[in-house]
């Protein structure tokens, strides 16, 4: 993993963890001990690496959180 994806999926990560925080609702929607994959539309070489992550992980439940301007997007992300 580079430096720039690492320091862009903290960045996703705290815009995630605010979006949450604003949208409490959100998180019925997210099933326990899934593992949550960002994702940021238009970004593709962004998008591969974080999901390369999940492949090798023993992860049943994987939801990928896709940022679109300032909305995200959930949906299962098959492994």
């Amino acid at each position: 993993m580079s430096k720039k994806f690492v320091a862009k999926n903290i960045k996703l990560s705290l815009e995630f963890d605010r979006y949450i925080a604003n949208h409490p609702k959100i998180i019925a929607k997210i099933p326990h001990g899934a593992y949550i994959v960002m994702t940021v539309k238009g970004d593709k070489a962004f998008n591969q690496n974080s999901r390369k992550l999940v492949e090798k992980s023993p992860a049943k439940k994987v939801i990928e959180a896709m940022k679109e301007g300032t909305k995200w997007t959930f949906q299962p992300l098959a492994t």
